[in-house]
């Protein structure tokens, strides 16, 4: 008989990833950019301050707006730029100096300002496989490898993978015991990549409010 895994709440905190370059957005910090005056940023801290869990931010900048946060500044370690992969290995490291009793770090986007604590009571209440490592979201037909759940105890296999040329993050997945998590709201995985993208949000505010 197989075992089941809930994940504890008590032992997860949360990562918003803002360490990248934005470059198809013209570059700067596409999180920081508003609509109907709130950041992307601010959007995603207030749905999942909602849970009542820690957040740390993952950034490679000091910019003033970061600070104003009051969140933890966690920036890579690996050089380069090289994706979420790099700022989910940073924020696991932190983790293991200065939170001991967390076993799990659950990893957001800075761009998708519709994800909220909904989704991520639904990985909570989800019972997993006993040795699954990672959960990540599903919607229909794509699956979204920066929002999902990390087990700490995947440091040393992910810091060895940094070693290797590839930095796709479904490459050392693959390599895990992981799950994928079914979701048909995709209004959670709208994410901004453009300034029309921004439009494009605006519009589905106003129909969110409409229901």
């Amino acid at each position: 008989m197989k075992t089941e895994l809930i994940i504890n709440k008590s032992k997860t905190i949360i990562v918003i990833l803002a360490g990248g370059q934005s470059r198809r957005f013209g570059g700067g910090y596409k999180t920081l950019h508003k609509f109907n005056n709130i950041s992307l940023l601010d959007r995603i801290i207030h749905n999942l301050k909602k849970l009542n869990m820690d957040i740390i931010l993952n950034v490679n900048s000091n910019e003033n707006q970061f600070l104003k946060t009051g969140l933890n500044l966690i920036k890579d370690d690996v050089k380069n730029f090289q994706g979420p992969l790099a700022g989910i290995c940073a924020s696991m490291k932190w983790v293991l100096k200065n939170k001991k009793d967390i076993e799990w770090i659950f990893t957001s986007p800075s761009d998708t300002p519709f994800l909220n604590a909904d989704l991520v009571n639904k990985f909570l209440i989800t019972k997993y496989l006993n040795n699954t490592k990672i959960v990540l979201a599903k919607a229909p037909n794509k699956t979204h490898p920066v929002i999902g759940f990390w087990h700490i105890s995947l440091i040393k296999s992910l810091e060895d993978f940094f070693k290797e040329d590839s930095r796709k993050i479904m490459n050392w997945v693959a390599r895990q015991n992981y799950e994928l998590l079914n979701f048909e709201n995709k209004n959670y995985f709208f994410n901004i990549n453009s300034k029309s993208d921004l439009a494009e949000a605006i519009k589905i505010e106003k129909s969110l409010k409409t229901i």
